[in-house]
């Protein structure tokens, strides 16, 4: 086995940036998620409890919050920000990533602050097969920093040098540090340099002497009740001068905040809000613990990272490395949050080296008085604010940053190759050596659907465990909460992945929605023309309603920038088949053409998948029909009334609402339609019924 002192670098391979814009709110409190991959997009949209919201809110708001469970957050997260269409382009973003021998990195850009708040990097899919981006070599999870220029790799002949700064009362952090980086310091890979009980005049002295390529901050940041940030070093040093005083170390590429010690399952926001004011053209990258660690393992994590980048691994990998040995030891693998500007790749460049200097740590530096020059960063208030350059094209993407910030397109970046996964390393000789981190495998692909309906007390889970599936799998399709209970009778399209019980299945199409969810879809069949369904979105829009758009095949090849606009305003789209056949005229393959080149075509066109929802054209069915569709991933759907019996249908809503509730409207793409839906939505709302999707109807 090999000694710590002779672990290898990981190797790197070109990155695809899979970036994941989160928000803002919209005026109705809807949270948009825009995915964007090498010219390909996902539109979908966040549907989180109200406890995580109010998390977030009470974090940014209150200080630090305990978390009870920090799994089930990361899992909430999860569920939440991969709904299908986002997860099906990330699924075939990584399959053509590792055709051509490249990485994935997720990047978050969140852009609301109570959402900001919340600790993402823990976020995992799956209840059998879990999956983590913050522990994958071929998912690594990043956040997106200010919008500048970073600076080339530096080259690196010397050791890395990393000037570790501590708080009175936290020189115990540096020991630890100290502990941990031995083997790299032995190796003449580091050069560490400890300043204990630091204040703002002996930082700025040790930045000027020491020349630090790494700034590794024991100190706790306090967010103050008038919204300014401040580390607790001996005399308090505001947020603005410590980026002031990093100004001119021209060769910081990093910066690292362990926020102190404490609570370990307290949420800390004011470390990861510090960490994002200090990005600039200077410092590309900087690591926030969003969860306080204890001294040796905040020392074991920045130990395998700064070994790997003075090795010259990417940022991120490096990263990776470090959490994965926080995994071995615990479930707090997601404290460290790492915020980069665009293209910010490897950091240092290793050259041939030159001895390190002689050590000499904690040694006293003599004082320099600072220059206190205090920047005015508050943004929306709690050091949030939208910019106002922001493109036309990317409205949608303000950063939770300074308020300069101008949100573009991040372009692919690729790095010669120095970088392989599994990740191969050797984690300092105060822990036992870890094992690599598992292979790279992309998300597991159903081997088959079916169609399950809810019987009184069953769980998801259950569901998921009886029939062959997965939870996180179930609720992404199907656009449900994974831990809201149950809707008895309510049918769910169930991917499975192994083989399990058969499921209660469907003989016939589902003609109602929830019957006590005061609500009403509104379906529409579109396989005309795009100027009705112009009419028809503008209607919608007129009364802030969305709609479920059943579409043909044919029509999204003809009409694409009209598909687009169904979902750009977020409505649902769902499957009409092809070609609009008789279903009952033809067999089984040409059933499943229908369905699955739509779906095809549909994804292409819009980033969305049409699952689950299919309704047979003519509403021409058989039993033969039904099975092949719910094989295919689909629930077909009949209605209450369509175009010629609403109006009657809506004089028997309006005297028995009751009666109405959960009923599923069928329209079609004609001018009419477009000319009656004001009416419709006005007279069910005036009885206390909501107009709505067809996935809400159900829920």
């Amino acid at each position: 086995m090999r000694s710590a002192s002779d672990r290898t670098a990981i190797k790197t391979m070109p990155v695809v940036v899979f970036h994941i814009a989160i928000g803002p709110l919209d005026d109705d409190g809807r949270c948009p998620v825009r995915a964007r991959v090498n010219g390909r997009a996902a539109v979908s949209e966040l549907h989180l409890a109200g406890s995580l919201f109010d998390l977030g809110h009470q974090a940014l708001h209150a200080g630090a919050q305990r978390i009870a469970n920090i799994p089930d957050v990361g899992r909430a997260l999860g569920r939440a920000l991969f709904t299908l269409p986002i997860r099906t382009l990330l699924l075939d973003a990584a399959r053509s990533a590792a055709a051509d021998g490249a990485r994935l990195q997720v990047r978050l850009q969140i852009n609301t602050p109570e959402l900001a708040a919340l600790p993402w990097e823990y976020l995992s899919l799956g209840s059998t097969h879990v999956w983590t981006p913050a522990l994958r070599a071929d998912y690594a999870l990043v956040r997106a920093g200010r919008c500048v220029s970073p600076p080339q790799s530096l080259p690196l002949r010397e050791p890395l040098r990393v000037l570790a700064i501590a708080s009175p009362g936290n020189a115990h952090c540096l020991d630890a540090l100290e502990r941990a980086l031995t083997p790299g310091i032995r190796a003449a890979r580091i050069d560490l340099r400890s300043v204990p009980d630091a204040s703002p005049s002996t930082l700025q002295r040790a930045l000027v002497e020491e020349m630090p390529h790494v700034l590794h901050l024991a100190a706790r940041v306090v967010l103050t009740p008038d919204r300014r940030l401040e580390l607790d070093l001996s005399g308090a040093l505001d947020a603005g001068d410590l980026v002031d005083l990093l100004a001119d170390a021209a060769n910081l590429r990093l910066a690292t905040l362990t926020g102190g010690e404490g609570d370990r399952r307290a949420l800390d926001i004011a470390p990861m809000l510090c960490a994002a004011l200090l990005i600039d053209e200077r410092l590309p990258a900087t690591i926030a613990f969003g969860t306080p660690l204890p001294a040796d393992h905040a020392a074991q994590f920045a130990a395998l990272c700064y070994d790997q980048l003075a090795m010259g691994a990417p940022v991120d990998l490096a990263v990776t490395v470090g959490r994965a040995a926080l995994a071995r030891i615990g479930d707090l693998w997601g404290a460290p949050v790492l915020r980069v500007a665009p293209d910010t790749g490897v950091l240092f460049q290793p050259l041939p080296r030159r001895a390190a200097r002689p050590r000499s740590a904690n040694r006293p530096l003599p004082f320099v008085a600072a220059t206190a020059v205090g920047v005015a960063l508050i943004l929306g208030g709690y050091l949030f604010r939208p910019s106002p350059s922001l493109p036309p094209e990317a409205t949608y993407a303000r950063q939770v940053t300074p308020p300069t910030v101008r949100v573009r397109e991040t372009p692919t970046s690729g790095h010669p190759s120095i970088l392989a996964a599994p990740l191969s390393f050797i984690a300092p000789s105060a822990t036992p050596t870890p094992s690599p981190l598992p292979s790279p495998t992309p998300l597991p692909a159903p081997i088959g659907y079916t169609v399950h309906r809810v019987a009184a007390g069953e769980t998801l889970d259950g569901i998921a465990a009886r029939l062959g599936s997965d939870t996180a799998a179930i609720a992404a399709l199907n656009a449900i909460d994974a831990d809201a209970p149950l809707r008895p009778e309510r049918a769910l399209a169930i991917p499975l992945f192994h083989p399990g019980e058969a499921a209660s299945g469907l003989t016939e199409p589902v003609r109602r929605g929830n019957p006590a969810s005061g609500k009403v879809a509104l379906t529409f069949d579109i396989e005309i023309d795009d100027t009705t369904l112009y009419a028809i979105l503008d209607a919608l829009r007129q009364r802030q309603v969305k709609g479920t758009f059943f579409v043909t095949g044919n029509w999204v090849k003809r009409f694409p920038d009209a598909a687009r606009a169904i979902v750009a305003e977020g409505n649902e789209i769902a499957n009409h088949s092809l070609t609009h056949p008789y279903f009952s005229r033809i067999g089984l393959d040409g059933m499943a053409n229908e369905l699955r080149e739509t779906d095809r075509i549909v994804l292409e066109v819009t980033g969305r998948s049409t699952r689950p929802h299919f309704r047979f054209p003519y509403g021409d069915y058989t039993a033969q029909a039904v099975a092949a569709v719910v094989a295919e991933g689909y629930i077909p759907y009949h209605w209450s009334a369509d175009d010629r019996a609403i109006p009657a249908w809506l004089d028997r809503a309006v005297a028995d609402p009751a009666w109405a509730d959960g009923g599923i409207l069928l329209m079609h793409g004609r001018s009419s339609t477009a000319g009656m839906l004001p009416g419709i939505i006005d007279r069910l709302r005036a009885v206390g019924l909501e107009p709505t999707t067809l996935s809400e109807t159900l829920r």
